[in-house]
């Protein structure tokens, strides 16, 4: 993760590498985890309309008390404050991570929705979360700061960097083959780096060399890992036939990977109007199309694509916005065929050049900064 995040840029949410631009995206959250970008989508307004009031023992924040406090007795249904009891750990936990490493009440709000089954599109939620993430730990990099238990899903990067290094990988020792999963998160989670014994700064300056070198052949590396899924839902996995392409699920469905447009990072209930700009225009083979050059995302001439903050009359702008960008989507057959166009090409590298820095230089500043942490790690004696 390390060696990718020196390519990352916070304006436009994707990786520069000499390939071109490619990123974490929507068709990647439902290949790897199963999310859906259907749904309501969430917003710091969004609210329960059924009007119960439940009952949640929050006296103790951490995961074993929490978990404790609220299990019901065993042989007995599953009642309605037990589930929303299990999906605030799951959002706080396993999903989004909280920094605090405890539930987080914040999540309160959103256990409700859905426990109470209301039809939210949590893949976007989860998506804009990991953007600001990397943006937050790429800021933490350049200005040398030490990184300390990051808030977001920083595990769903690490399994996409996975299913983009996958024949560089191995399957753990110890677990079988996970071939038939439902989702390709399950495969994924079980790869490891065959160099067990190699040293964090040498397996850095690894996947940094891959990154530095993409379009070379020297690194076995699969940049489209889901351009053909044959892993997952149906709705992910069919092919987009002329008769396919008809059905009213496909459209909006597609029109959601590849409609650019800005994404929620606030929790209901929570003043956080933070946004984060999708452009699967920039990254177009991942979605087995050509590449072409990007236009740029606009959504007012005072409010520049790659904002982090927001007013409230924005936010409900945007969505309207986001909405009118989707009903313009046309989707027609295709087969993916991850090409470029020469224009991309000759654009792409013109721009690559004048940013490239030499590959020891690189190197050298990664080395550097990976040691300090490790020597500060060790006179504390803190090893998070």
């Amino acid at each position: 993760m390390g060696g990718a995040l020196y390519f990352w840029d916070e304006t436009s949410h994707t990786f520069h590498t000499p390939y071109g631009m490619i990123t974490p995206t929507l068709l990647d959250v439902a290949a790897i985890t199963g999310l859906s970008p259907l749904g309501e989508e969430i917003l710091t307004t969004t609210r329960s309309t059924t009007g119960v009031k439940y009952s949640i023992d929050l006296s103790s924040t951490t995961y074993q008390s929490f978990i404790l406090n609220n299990r019901g007795r065993d042989g007995e249904p599953v009642s309605d404050n037990e589930h929303i009891a299990f999906l605030l750990y799951w959002l706080s936990g396993i999903v989004f991570c909280a920094r605090n490493i405890q539930v987080e009440i914040a999540y309160v709000p959103l256990a409700v929705m859905l426990a109470e089954g209301k039809n939210l599109c949590l893949a976007k939620l989860f998506l804009t979360r990991l953007y600001l993430t990397l943006d937050w730990i790429t800021a933490h990099m350049r200005e040398k700061k030490r990184i300390t238990n990051a808030d977001g899903p920083v595990w769903f990067f690490q399994l996409w960097l996975s299913a983009i290094f996958e024949s560089e990988l191995q399957p753990r020792s110890t677990q079988k083959s996970l071939t038939d999963s439902a989702i390709a998160g399950q495969r994924l989670l079980n790869l490891v780096f065959p160099d067990r014994l190699m040293p964090s700064h040498d397996k850095m300056k690894y996947f940094f060399r891959a990154f530095y070198y993409l379009p070379e052949k020297d690194h076995n590396i699969n940049l489209t890992p889901f351009a053909n899924c044959q892993t997952g839902p149906k709705w992910l996995t069919q092919s987009l036939t002329p008769a396919g392409v008809t059905q009213k699920e496909s459209i909006i469905i597609w029109s959601q990977f590849l409609t650019p447009q800005l994404l929620f990072a606030g929790f209901p209930g929570k003043n956080d109007l933070r946004t984060a700009v999708y452009m699967p225009n920039a990254v177009s083979r991942q979605f087995g199309l050509a590449q072409a050059i990007p236009s740029p995302y606009h959504f007012q001439e005072s409010q520049p694509s790659h904002a982090k903050t927001i007013s409230l009359e924005d936010l409900l702008r945007i969505q309207k916005d986001n909405a009118i960008r989707r009903n313009k989507f046309h989707l027609f057959p295709f087969k993916p065929c991850p090409l470029t166009t020469y224009s991309f090409f000759s654009w792409w590298k013109n721009y690559y050049s004048s940013i490239e820095v030499a590959f020891n230089t690189c190197c050298q500043r990664m080395t550097t900064v990976l040691v300090m942490q490790q020597v500060r790690r060790a006179k504390k004696g803190n090893y998070h």
